[in-house]
């Protein structure tokens, strides 16, 4: 093989990578301007449905864990999101999977560059975050981010060995640029929620591996095809953080029913592909390849 066949390889594979970029770039602008049409009430009443998938999505579980025949009992570990701008708002979600006695994990920012998560016990428990990165831009804009709940005190952890080893900083893609709208007073969201079983042995989540004690991983889409392929934002956050999962942990994304795509999405060799998707309609398994 002569230099040049070597230098026209690389050539070819860096303009299919720029390629595969546009045209995720190119997907992304259509997705929001579509969400942009969607009302703060037409978000607010899709978490609802939304939550209301939550006994069917745990029922359809039955069979699809490791060396399990049911689905997922209390006191299990789910790995989910705070909404945020044009996302479904997931907090009736949220309070649904606290009601059914899981425990439940969001992600923790931090300074917006490392991996982490924090066990959510209450609705009550999530506040906003305010970091040196995101208090406004030169602009004079305020960015925000998803609420947080406050980090746990540490417990036991398993043994360093146990643990994988630690992959490269995140970036930002779970930062949006506006917060979805409060919930109204009356929905059941708002209510405070029950803690999950105790589990003394559980780490605390607030940093990366604890992911690893998650059963279930319910994670924010632009768009799906068929084969699993995930849309995200773009910052790679969410393919970082799970490596981290469990094997066989079964991996959900959150979208609205037409970004469920027929056509192939543009995949990456660093893409995680996800298992389902969970709409305002329903859950839909997919043939992952």
């Amino acid at each position: 093989m002569t230099a040049n066949s070597l230098i026209s390889g690389t050539d070819a594979r860096a303009a299919s990578t720029q390629s595969t970029k546009s045209a995720k770039s190119a997907l992304r602008h259509n997705a929001f301007a579509r969400r942009k049409l969607i009302s703060p009430e037409q978000r607010e009443s899709a978490g609802q449905r939304l939550a209301a998938q939550t006994d069917a999505l745990i029922d359809s579980l039955a069979g699809r864990l490791t060396d399990r025949s049911y689905g997922l009992q209390p006191g299990a570990t789910v790995a989910t999101y705070v909404s945020m701008g044009t996302e479904i708002e997931t907090r009736p979600l949220l309070n649904a999977l606290l009601n059914a006695r899981m425990r439940v994990i969001v992600p923790l920012l931090g300074s917006g560059l490392e991996i982490g998560w924090g066990e959510l016990r209450s609705l009550d428990d999530l506040h906003a975050v305010r970091t040196s990165e995101n208090a406004t831009t030169g602009s004079g804009h305020l960015h925000q981010r998803p609420e947080e709940p406050s980090p746990l005190p540490p417990q036991s952890t398993p043994s360093a060995a146990s643990q994988p080893s630690s992959p490269s900083s995140r970036s930002s893609e779970p930062l949006q640029s506006q917060p979805s709208p409060p919930l109204s007073a009356a929905s059941p969201a708002t209510l405070s929620s029950p803690s999950p079983l105790p589990s003394p042995t559980t780490p605390p989540a607030t940093d990366a591996t604890a992911l690893r004690n998650a059963s279930l991983i319910i994670l924010p889409a632009l768009a799906v095809d068929r084969h699993g392929t995930r849309l995200g934002r773009g910052g790679g956050w969410y393919d970082r953080a799970l490596t981290y999962r469990a094997p066989n942990a079964p991996i959900i994304a959150v979208c609205w029913p037409w970004e469920l795509v027929a056509s192939d999405l543009p995949r990456e060799p660093h893409d995680v592909p996800v298992d389902a998707i969970l709409t305002p309609d329903g859950v839909t398994w997919l043939s992952v390849n």
